[in-house]
């Protein structure tokens, strides 16, 4: 994976232990592209291959704003891939992302789970 990608808003960098990415910031309709780069990207990352991972982590933790068009790419993401394979998503309450996915019926995506506490 490429190092990382900022602009004034949002960082993603990649995770040090697991294959996935931790986000800080907001991220905007404009991030779209770099999300959806730096997700793929994980499963090809450091000349390992890993795309038999089971799980593969977005620690939004450090998000103050998830704009819908973000979350639809990490739906759209989850949905390709292939149990047992798993999109986590780990982000707070604040973000109201149980509600969302649930709102649109992406709850039933056997590919993405949602880890959302105060201590996600």
């Amino acid at each position: 994976m490429r190092d990382y990608f900022a602009d004034d808003l949002l960082l993603i960098m990649p995770t040090p232990h697991s294959p996935g990415v931790r986000l800080s910031g907001e991220v905007v309709s404009t991030h779209r592209g770099p999300l959806a780069l730096a997700l793929t990207d994980q499963t090809q990352a450091n000349g390992v291959d890993r795309a038999q991972a089971d799980e593969i982590l977005i620690d939004l933790t450090g998000v103050r704003y998830l704009a819908n068009s973000g979350l639809e790419t990490l739906v759209a993401f989850a949905v390709h891939l292939q149990p047992p394979q798993c999109l986590v998503v780990r982000a707070t309450p604040e973000l109201g992302l149980h509600e969302r996915i649930a709102a649109r019926g992406w709850d039933r995506i056997e590919t993405l789970r949602l880890e959302e506490g105060s201590d996600a």
